[in-house]
């Protein structure tokens, strides 16, 4: 069974967010091979779920550079063999506090 990609509204609102900066500074082809790189990671995150540096404060979890612009957190569940995307955001914008 391959592992699942799931997808949290703060990691789709990060990602469209990231997009639509793209689209406004970037050329039509850079968007678009920012955003097969961007699947291009997935794909391997998928076959590698360990990909990322984990958290030492929480199980599970990992957080890094997906390339120069963006930061992907994601939690990966093994017993389910899902991957779910916390959050992605620009490598720039300062990360959410608790």
């Amino acid at each position: 069974m391959a592992i699942e990609l799931l997808w949290s509204k703060r990691a789709e609102q990060g990602y469209a967010r990231l997009i639509r900066y793209l689209e406004k500074e970037w050329t039509e082809k850079e968007v678009r091979n920012f955003v097969r790189g961007t699947n291009h990671f997935f794909d391997l995150l998928k076959e590698n779920p360990h990909l990322l540096e984990p958290s030492k404060s929480h199980k599970d979890l990992y957080r890094g550079p997906v390339n120069r612009l963006t930061i992907l957190t994601y939690r990966y569940k093994p017993r389910k063999k899902e991957i779910v995307l916390i959050n992605i955001r620009e490598s720039k914008r300062k990360p959410l506090k608790k």
